[in-house]
């Protein structure tokens, strides 16, 4: 098993430096990274040194934590997109790296999700937030909304912050 992690582990670090290799002198990248970098200047605590960026035809993001490393990747499906919707992917992405900064146990997150009224969820957060058993797409989702200004009732912030969900600073305003 430790084989398998070990090669996981590899296959991401060398995907990940090879994206940031191929997109170092890439505008367009460097273009997005800054905007939406200034967007969360001010509402989070820290944010990431790189983010990898996907060739577009591969449309999904994602942050994965491989022992103590964490990886960003980005779409650049994402840098065509609406004014309205240019940051959510990375928005999302960083919430999911936030949380795994400070996430609890599986076995805890379990526990804490058994009890979360999943049709609440759907309607006020997103489809996508109920998809996981363990409230990790729900923290992430939640922290897009907050990020973008949007403002969910106790029930939502009380299960957010019971899993550890990052803190945003909403005092800014996010100008999308």
């Amino acid at each position: 098993m430790k084989i398998f992690a070990n090669l996981s582990a590899l296959k991401y670090k060398c995907a990940y430096n090879t994206l940031l290799y191929i997109n170092k002198n890439n505008s367009r990248t460097k273009q997005y990274k800054e905007e939406g970098f200034k967007l969360l200047a001010g509402k989070v605590e820290k944010l990431p040194d790189e983010i990898a960026f996907r060739p577009k035809f591969i449309k999904q993001s994602s942050c994965i934590k491989v022992f103590d490393k964490l990886y960003l990747f980005i779409s650049k499906a994402n840098l065509k997109k609406p004014a309205s919707e240019k940051f959510d992917a990375l928005f999302h992405e960083i919430g999911h790296w936030l949380h795994f900064q400070d996430m609890p146990n599986l076995t805890e997150r379990r526990h804490i999700w058994a009890d979360a009224d999943i049709e609440k969820i759907k309607h006020d957060v997103s489809e996508y937030a109920a998809s996981a058993q363990d409230g990790r797409e729900f923290v992430a989702e939640v922290f897009k909304g907050l990020v973008k200004g949007k403002i969910y009732d106790d029930y939502i912030m009380s299960l957010y912050k019971r899993l550890n969900g990052p803190k945003v600073n909403n005092t800014l305003e996010c100008n999308i």
